[in-house]
Order: structure tokens, then sequence, then C-alpha cells
């Protein structure tokens, strides 16, 4: 009767240390395929970071949120990036057009929220500041959407909470949140 209780009994800490290495394995392979996701929800945060200021430079210049042309070279750029990192540029244009639009809604609520104070002073540069730093944003999210499909890991449904809590801008509805990740969920390797 002993020796069975001593069996059992060296069995139970060899039980306990697998089921504890399972773990940590498991913690450790989820945490190695969140990290390249989660980069890129956090360039996508910086890039939408980026737009009160954008915002504030245009009401400081009398500029209309809207610009056309500039749109246009945005998503052009983005989807010639697409093509030399292997990703479909109809599909990374769409996502590219789902971030203009909540760019542009940020900037429509500060401008509204100038409105009721005044516009703040500091000096900002869209041309020299601005501009280069959002474009390099944007060729880093294409990058990032690439290594990360190109890596056999699909952006699916179960990362929605992890990207709409990664989102910080207090300017940025939940729906623009969510039509920015439904745009995500559509963007592919080309074919």
């Amino acid at each position: 009767m002993s020796r069975v209780k001593t069996k059992k009994s060296l069995f139970l800490p060899l039980i306990i240390a697998m089921m504890f290495c399972t773990l940590v394995f498991s913690s450790a392979a989820q945490s190695s395929e969140s990290a390249p996701i989660l980069s890129l929800f956090q360039a996508i945060d910086e890039r939408l970071g980026y737009m009160e200021d954008v915002a504030l430079f245009k009401a400081q210049n009398q500029i209309p949120v809207e610009d056309i042309e500039r749109e246009k070279t945005v998503l052009s750029d983005a989807k010639k990036l697409a093509v030399s990192h292997g990703l479909d540029p109809n599909s990374m244009e769409r996502f590219f057009i789902a971030q203009i639009d909540a760019a542009k809604a940020i900037q429509y609520r500060y401008k509204a929220e100038a409105l009721t104070r005044a516009i703040p002073t500091r000096s900002i540069n869209l041309q020299s500041e601005l501009r280069p730093a959002l474009d390099r944003l944007g060729s880093d999210i294409v990058t990032l959407f690439a290594a990360h499909l190109q890596s056999r890991y699909p952006i699916e449904e179960e990362n929605r909470t992890l990207f709409t809590r990664t989102l910080q801008s207090r300017l940025l509805a939940d729906s623009e949140k969510n039509t920015l990740f439904d745009a995500m969920l559509e963007v592919r390797i080309q074919q």
C-alpha cells in the first residue's frame, strides 16, 4: 500500500510540472502570435493619433478637413506598396479608405470642439512634420500587414477586441473602429 502511495506521490509533481510547462509554452506561443498583430494595431493607432494635430494645423490655417488630392496620393501610394509587398492592392485600398474616413471623422470632431474654445497657438507644420510621419506610418502599416499575413496568421474576428482596445483616440467612435477592423479583415495576399 505504501508503495502505491509512493508512486502516486512521485507522479503528482511530474504531472503538475508538465501542466505548468504546457501553460508556459502555450502562453509564449500566443504572445509570439499576437506581437506582430499588436504592432500593426499600434501603428494604426499612432497614425490616427496625429489627426488632432492635422486638424489643429488646418484650423489655424483655415484649410478644409477634406483634401481629395492628398487622399488620392495616399491611396495610390498604399496600392503601390501593397503590390511591392505581395498584398492585394484593392483590399489595401479599401482599408486605407476606411482609415482616411476615420481620420477625417477625428479631424471634424476636433474642429467642432475648437469652435467652442480658443484654437491652440502651438506651431505645427503639416508639410515638414506631420506628413512625413504619416507617410512613414502608412508604409509601416502595409509592411506589418504583409509580415503578418505572410506568416500564415490571418487577421481574425477574435482580434477585434484587442484592436478596439489598442485604438486610443478620444475622438474615434466605436462604429469607426469596427469599420476599420472590418476593412482589415478583407486585406489579402495577392493571388
